[in-house]
């Protein structure tokens, strides 16, 4: 003990006291920890591994008491093979949590939170739309949960993070059940309702496949002033290229190179419909953003023709060959052919 004082320039005191107690980690204060992570080997794992599995513990007990039992195992192979953090899957778990209790004030907290890629991918395990392991064996009551929710979220119109967090959870709503929960209607988007409005469908474009759906939200966008301005800030901001802002503007001139790589990993592994509305719907207003796509436009034009050539859809096809044709013909990078006289 004298030596562990010592080498962690503590006073043999404030080790003693905790030196025979089993629950030391909750009583030593930060510095004093900070001190012993630097000189003893061992002592940071532990106080990750303990912290990390202590909440694992406490959110499965709380959502055992709902009648909602956790994964472990899943939980085990997301963050042992898969690599995803495990503070994110456990961030997901107290979110659902807080959708099952039916509190919305903190559930939309939680929920704003996630709007953003990885934050995302981790909340759709608790809600088993990613197509691979669920974090709970039975999801369906966390959807039922949300969709009693999506209305107490809509009543707080004036909360930007209402706002957000009723846009994620329609979004997985959606994609879970395959359909379109909340009233708001093409015809009638509001500033309140046009994020909410944007991920349900997209959620549906996920669920289901349906390029008429895509087509028609192209059609929206084309036609609405708030759906295309929120079309616009959706990718950049949820890819941490801009940060969000309750208005849905961006700044004058952004680089989008998170947005390139999210969307061309989105070509690659994406159904058809959800391909048409890239290439017909956002694919064009990200280049009008950023006209050098990330400074990735040969990459994108690689990917969508190799999506092009093995499509069946007709109207897929032409979508990205009107894209391909606008890659060929707008300057973009240096490396491309219409820069070489740069």
């Amino acid at each position: 003990m004298a030596d562990v004082a010592f080498l962690a320039g503590l006073d043999e005191s404030t080790v003693s006291r905790l030196w025979d107690d089993p629950e030391w980690l909750d009583r030593i204060k930060g510095r004093s920890l900070q001190a012993l992570v630097s000189v003893l080997p061992g002592v940071g794992e532990y106080v990750l591994g303990f912290s990390l599995a202590d909440r694992r513990t406490r959110l499965a007990d709380q959502l055992d008491g709902r009648s909602v039992q956790v994964d472990q195992e899943a939980f085990r192979r997301l963050v042992q093979e898969r690599r995803i953090p495990e503070q994110y899957l456990s961030n997901a778990l107290d979110t659902a949590a807080c959708v099952l209790d039916g509190d919305v004030r903190k559930a939309a907290s939680h929920l704003a939170r996630f709007w953003g890629r990885r934050q995302d991918y981790a909340l759709g395990f608790v809600f088993g739309t990613n197509d691979s392991d669920s974090l709970l064996v039975d999801p369906a009551p966390l959807v039922t949960a949300a969709i009693d929710m999506v209305d107490g979220l809509a009543a707080r119109e004036n909360s930007f993070h209402a706002m957000v967090a009723q846009a994620n959870l329609l979004h997985h709503i959606t994609r879970a059940t395959g359909e379109i929960v909340s009233a708001v209607s093409e015809r009638d988007i509001t500033r309140s309702t046009a994020l909410a409005f944007r991920s349900s469908v997209i959620g549906e474009i996920m669920a289901t496949d349906d390029l008429d759906v895509a087509e028609r939200y192209g059609r929206v966008v084309q036609s609405s002033h708030l759906a295309a301005l929120v079309e616009g800030w959706a990718f950049p901001t949820y890819t941490h290229d801009a940060k969000p802002t309750p208005d849905f503007s961006l700044p004058r001139s952004v680089l989008l190179r998170h947005t390139a790589e999210e969307v061309l990993r989105e070509i690659d592994s994406y159904n058809e419909a959800y391909l048409f509305y890239l290439a017909e719907t956002s694919i064009p207003m990200i280049l009008r953003t950023d006209p050098t796509f990330g400074l990735q436009r040969d990459d994108l034009r690689r990917r969508l023709r190799t999506r092009a050539e093995a499509t069946d859809q007709a109207r897929t096809a032409a979508a990205c060959a009107a894209i391909l044709r606008e890659l060929d013909d707008t300057p973009g990078t240096l490396g491309d052919p219409v820069d070489s006289g740069w």
